[in-house]
């Protein structure tokens, strides 16, 4: 009598964790899996013959057992080792399930007899495969795993050994088997009472983060709510175009990040474990939106101090790079020039006058060479055209003759202070050079306009693509200028699309 209430006590526990598993995590397979679970359970006890179909059901219950095993937490197998260990299960019990129905015939009664074998190498390797995974887990997935681990390494050991018990000739007590199958739902139970505890601590988060009595950041007390002592916080700075940490250093975002958004507009990521309750982090971030988009104003004021500090350490350092170059520039080309002219006039003064008018003509030959070298030297400092002619002009003479052909569209605003207007213009200049000498580009596009308090400077071609702003020294330096004013510069450039420039400039109309 207590036999039959104790499969059916089995059967309940895992229907009934699995319809509560599948309301609160109506995406996740575990609660399906769970219900056809305790349903092959009760049809392997109750039925002893019947249609194919149904005995499949009735005899794969241990088959979905260890797929809700091996994909927990998730309900998806993401690894081929688990895909294959989960249908060598599932293999498994088609094929017992076949020989039962032939088991007169020699290869039947074979595969029969290997029963136990196949499933302790089946149900092993699955006991192997979810140590490992522990093992190489972070502290959030070990929270998640340990207690289904435990009790997944009780069932299978007890399940692999039930048999061979059996054909020994012992009779184990059915009590042990229900009692270690039973450690799985509700172990499965005890997570989802942990996810609802957990739901609980985020409402603590907004008490946490407020009133003077704040002691931890938002990434802090974040961390501690989801339990994942790794998550980050990092914060969107718009003029940058790119993500910070509190501390204003640039972050890169990797697979498995959520993103905050604030009236449509980005303001924060989570870098977090994956094996986080994706609907939990949405909670919390909810609940502390306003402390995110704090300090994201915090985050985004230090790394315009840190952009400065290190613009302004670039410029100190191109300053004197350029003085250097210009006083080499001096002394290897003026300088020498004009010692040569001062030698050859003051040699004219020795010589008879049918020699002094050479000499003189000589001398005015190295002056007016001395005269081209001042003007290229003047033409590093700033270009003489952009003095003359205004960006607007400046630009079109780039334009004009540079290969290939650049269709330009410019829309200036009418007062672009002097800064921006060198920076645009070294801008344009380097990135045609560019395409002149790598891209190979069949058309190139130039569009600077003012809009919103900011020159927009872009620069599009069709070639071959590969500019790398870490790399190249061109776009390294034209980067540092355009940080030293304040700005921004993005580079893309792929093989398919061929690069584009753009930059923005904080400009005062």
């Amino acid at each position: 009598m207590l036999l039959p209430f104790a499969m059916l006590a089995v059967s309940v526990v895992y229907v009934t964790a699995g319809v509560i598993g599948r309301r609160a995590q109506p995406r996740n397979r575990i609660g399906l899996l769970f219900v056809l679970i305790g349903v092959g359970w009760l049809l392997d006890y109750v039925l002893s013959d019947g249609s194919m179909p149904l005995m499949l059901v009735a005899k794969g219950w241990p088959s979905m057992l260890g797929h809700a095993l091996v994909a927990f937490p998730t309900g998806r197998l993401v690894t081929l080792p688990r895909r294959l260990v989960v249908g060598a299960a599932y293999a498994e019990s088609l094929v017992l399930t076949v020989a039962e129905e032939y088991r007169r015939q020699p290869w039947a009664a074979w595969l029969v007899e290997s029963e136990t074998m196949m499933t302790a190498v089946v149900g092993i390797s699955m006991l192997v495969l979810q140590l490992h995974r522990w093992r190489r887990s972070s502290i959030a997935q070990r929270r998640t795993l340990t207690a289904m681990l435990g009790a997944t390494a009780v069932a299978i050991l007890a399940f692999v050994v039930w048999e061979p018990v059996e054909r020994a000739g012992l009779e184990p007590p059915y009590v042990v088997l229900t009692l270690a199958l039973s450690g799985i739902p509700f172990a499965y139970l005890a997570g989802l009472l942990r996810r609802r505890m957990d739901r609980g601590e985020v409402a603590d988060l907004v008490v946490r983060l407020s009133g003077d009595s704040r002691r931890d950041g938002v990434q802090e007390a974040l961390a501690a709510t989801l339990h994942d002592p790794s998550l980050r916080v990092a914060y969107w700075v718009a003029e940058q175009e790119r993500y910070v940490d509190v501390d204003g250093s640039p972050v890169a975002l990797d697979n498995v990040h959520t993103r905050v958004d604030r009236a449509g507009a980005p303001v924060a990521v989570l870098l977090h474990d994956p094996v986080l309750d994706l609907e939990l982090v949405d909670a919390a971030c909810a609940a502390v939106g306003l402390a995110l988009e704090n300090e994201r104003l915090t985050a985004e004021l230090r790394a315009k101090v840190r952009q400065l500090a290190e613009s302004r350490a670039k410029v100190l350092r191109a300053a004197e790079d350029e003085r250097r170059r210009l006083e080499r520039d001096l002394h290897d080309g003026v300088q020498q020039r004009l010692l040569s002219a001062v030698m050859t006039l003051g040699l004219a003064e020795t010589v008879p006058p049918e020699r002094t008018r050479a000499l003189a003509a000589e001398a005015k030959q190295a002056v007016l060479a001395t005269i081209d070298d001042v003007r290229a030297v003047c033409h590093g400092i700033h270009p003489p055209v952009l003095a003359e002619r205004g960006l607007h002009g400046a630009v079109r003479e780039l334009t004009a003759l540079a290969e290939p052909r650049v269709d330009l569209t410019l829309d200036l605003p009418d007062d672009v202070p002097p800064l921006v207007e060198t920076t645009a213009y070294y801008v344009v200049a380097e990135a045609l050079a560019n395409v002149t000498k790598h891209a190979e580009a069949s058309r190139t596009k130039v569009v600077i306009s003012g809009r919103g308090g900011r020159l927009v400077v872009e620069v599009d071609d069709d070639g071959r693509g590969g500019a790398d702003p870490v790399r190249g020294s061109g776009l390294r330096g034209l980067s540092e200028r355009v940080e030293a004013n304040g700005g921004t510069m993005r580079v893309v450039s792929a093989a398919a699309t061929g690069t584009s420039v753009r930059v923005v400039l904080p400009c005062g109309s």
